[in-house]
């Protein structure tokens, strides 16, 4: 039986992964960034290239040719053990 997210996708992606992803202040800070906001004007930092790396992030493109950046399953993931919930999201009670 294969296990399957929250949100109801597969979680067999993770199985590639054999150390913990280890994220730089700086790349927290635009993790958090992230959250509220999905646009950035620079999609080529080294702390959004880092944050695709290690699977938190994704580069959308647009129709225009627009590039906006969404929080992965597993960005949200850790933006709740960081006890942040990603904006637009419900809260629960603990």
């Amino acid at each position: 039986m294969e296990a399957k997210d929250y949100d109801g996708s597969s979680s067999a992606h993770r199985a590639h992964r054999r150390h913990p992803v280890t994220l730089s202040a700086h790349e927290l800070a635009t993790l958090f960034r992230l959250r509220n906001a999905s646009i950035l004007t620079d999609v080529e930092t080294p702390d959004v290239i880092a944050l695709q790396e290690a699977g938190v992030v994704q580069v959308i493109m647009s129709e225009d040719g627009d590039a906006a950046l969404a929080l992965t399953v597993d960005g949200k993931v850790l933006l709740r053990m960081l006890g942040a919930e990603p904006a637009g999201s419900l809260s629960y009670p603990n």
